[in-house]
């Protein structure tokens, strides 16, 4: 288990305007499990690099695989609508 604080534990992503790939290394549990997930459906996408033995992954992953999206923002009908939905009132 790692001995780090929550500050220490970082995830960074490490690109250049040459290369088509981009590493991530990450502390991030949740992230990690979705990495190894990508890893095995998606070899040619994502690949695993290295452990450093203290909680910490590094991957290869392609760089067109990476984005950055604001969170999603529903109006009052369609949260309405997918509350309705969850409930089987379609």
């Amino acid at each position: 288990m790692s001995k780090l604080s929550l500050e220490e534990r970082e995830t960074i992503i490490l690109f250049n305007e040459k290369d088509k790939e981009a590493e991530i290394f990450t502390y991030n549990k949740p992230l990690i499990r979705k990495l190894k997930k990508y890893a095995e459906a998606n070899p040619e996408g994502v690949k695993f690099k290295k452990d450093n033995g203290d909680g910490g992954l590094t991957f290869i992953v392609l760089k067109n695989w990476l984005s950055v999206r604001p969170p999603r923002k529903l109006s009052t009908k369609q949260k309405e609508i997918l509350v309705n939905r969850l409930k089987g009132q379609f």
